[in-house]
């Protein structure tokens, strides 16, 4: 399923987000995981152009876009139709400008913008400045002529060949209550990194929020109440991200653990593995019977 959104707001009925948009999503972590960041950006494109503009999550996915792009362009990957890196760049930067351009639309007159909004405009300007460091030695980038790529996975791995004469061994059946409780704990702990990212930006804000409020006024005493509560809610945005990266971590380390054995055909007879929940811990219980 997909990550929550990048704010938390009460749910709001509106169009049903694709199931397909939750498969590339998915397809779109695996690759950023196992470090194709082009192939993750095509994946997280896909979704996003399937999730409805009105629905919020379509922030969330946007985000993990931006990032998969700008990682790829770090790590020098190539974009179909363009040799240049950058182009990962000028993507990030027209999915950004669709994003704000769409939210300023439905934004009623006088009405202050979204949080999801601010957010976007404040990684363009990130984005942008990076190209405009790329135009300082290669002038001939041009956003303009850049043909975007639909689709940037990597190319199969050869197969290795197959021993006719190795018999093959029997496949253990799946282990549903396994590949059930690790589904469900891996969620969880997409989730808790959802909540990780929120507290990250909310924490973000709020330093340059106090920043400003400093520049502005240089002789403003630390006891100010303007102060404190830029001050109250930056604690708070980095407790809930200390809060959802270790629980997230745990659930998600958790959850795959819980998969693989299920995948595999379960554990042992004479060994037991079990996720356990708490008020105040989450983890594994292992058994084994002598």
């Amino acid at each position: 399923m997909l990550a929550a959104s990048l704010t938390s707001r009460p749910a709001v009925a509106g169009p049903a987000i694709p199931a397909t948009a939750d498969e590339h999503y998915e397809r779109g972590a695996q690759e950023r995981d196992a470090g194709r960041f082009a192939a993750a950006a095509a994946e997280f494109d896909i979704a996003y152009s399937e999730i409805p503009p009105s629905e919020e999550k379509r922030a969330t996915v946007l985000l993990e876009l931006v990032d998969a792009r700008r990682r790829a362009f770090t790590a020098g990957g190539r974009v179909r139709g363009h040799e240049h890196p950058a182009a990962h760049l000028c993507a990030a930067v027209a999915r950004l400008t669709e994003f704000i351009d769409a939210a300023e639309k439905r934004r009623a007159p006088k009405a202050k913008r979204s949080p999801d909004t601010r957010t976007a405009m404040e990684l363009r300007t990130e984005v942008r400045d990076q190209l405009d460091e790329v135009r300082k030695t290669e002038g001939d980038l041009d956003c303009a002529t850049v043909e975007y790529p639909q689709e940037d996975v990597p190319e199969p791995a050869p197969v290795p060949p197959v021993k006719v004469d190795a018999p093959e061994q029997p496949r253990k059946p799946i282990h549903k209550p396994f590949v059930i409780a690790g589904a469900a704990t891996a969620g969880v702990g997409v989730i808790f990194v959802g909540l990780m990212v929120r507290g990250l930006v909310r924490g973000k804000r709020a330093e340059k929020d106090g920043e400003a409020l400093v520049a502005m006024s240089p002789t403003l005493a630390e006891e100010d109440p303007l102060l404190q509560e830029i001050d109250r809610r930056g604690r708070g945005g980095n407790r809930l991200a200390i809060a959802g990266g270790v629980i997230g971590s745990a659930a998600l380390g958790a959850g795959i653990a819980l998969l693989v054995l299920g995948l595999r055909g379960g554990p042992s007879s004479r060994v037991a593995l079990s996720p356990t929940f708490g008020r105040r811990d989450l983890g594994l219980l292992l058994r084994w019977q002598f």
